[in-house]
């Protein structure tokens, strides 16, 4: 089980992942992480994919709750139970999060792994330990990882990922949301000026200022 942050460490980690992808690959395709903090008028929505089928997406609620599923597709989770597991993991979320379950843009059809956070609770809560399939894997340790983990782990994933140099002096910087500079663009990629990708930063993404 993967111990997520509180919201606001979660909120910050997840724009600033979304920021570096965005530097490291201004085409939107070739992106891990992405953040849209204007999905709905009371949401903002963090999402991972990695292109071979693994994915994630993440809602934060103005009204302070949050709620995340997610595949791991060569789990032993989903391969075992499949769609059962999706089922189960819809019916378990909360009431107050109906509209995230039932979202159609989430692939509840494709869900190996779900959390929810509520405000009453003030912890995270892993949706599968509620359901038959508790103690099957699902494999979202790894698709979770860089959500709590250190500058030098994403560095090193980015790295390998971008197939170019991405030093964790600046990884730390964005994930302090320090102010994106052209100096701090150029340092993860010369091919990028920061004036072509503002406004998706700070507009999109909302990066602050």
């Amino acid at each position: 089980m993967t111990l997520l942050p509180a919201i606001p460490d979660l909120l910050r980690r997840t724009k600033a992942l979304a920021a570096l992808d965005l530097i490291l690959s201004p085409e939107w395709e070739s992106r891990h992480y992405s953040f849209n903090a204007a999905w709905s008028p009371s949401e903002q929505m963090a999402s991972m994919r990695d292109g071979c089928g693994d994915e994630w997406w993440l809602v934060f609620h103005s009204h302070g709750w949050a709620a995340l599923k997610g595949l791991a597709h060569e789990s032993k989770a989903w391969s075992k139970e499949g769609d059962k597991l999706s089922v189960a993991l819809q019916a378990v979320m909360p009431p107050v999060m109906a509209d995230f379950a039932r979202e159609s843009a989430f692939r509840w059809d494709s869900t190996g792994f779900a959390y929810f956070y509520l405000p009453s609770n003030r912890q995270w809560c892993r949706a599968n330990d509620l359901t038959d399939f508790r103690d099957l894997d699902a494999g979202e340790d790894d698709l979770l990882r860089y959500l709590c983990g250190s500058p030098s782990d994403f560095a090193s994933f980015a790295a390998d990922y971008y197939e170019r140099a991405v030093p964790v002096d600046v990884v730390a910087e964005v994930f302090r949301h320090a102010p994106i500079t052209d100096r701090l663009v150029s340092s993860l990629n010369a091919d990028v000026a920061l004036k072509d990708i503002s406004h998706e930063l700070h507009n999109e993404i909302g990066y602050p200022r």
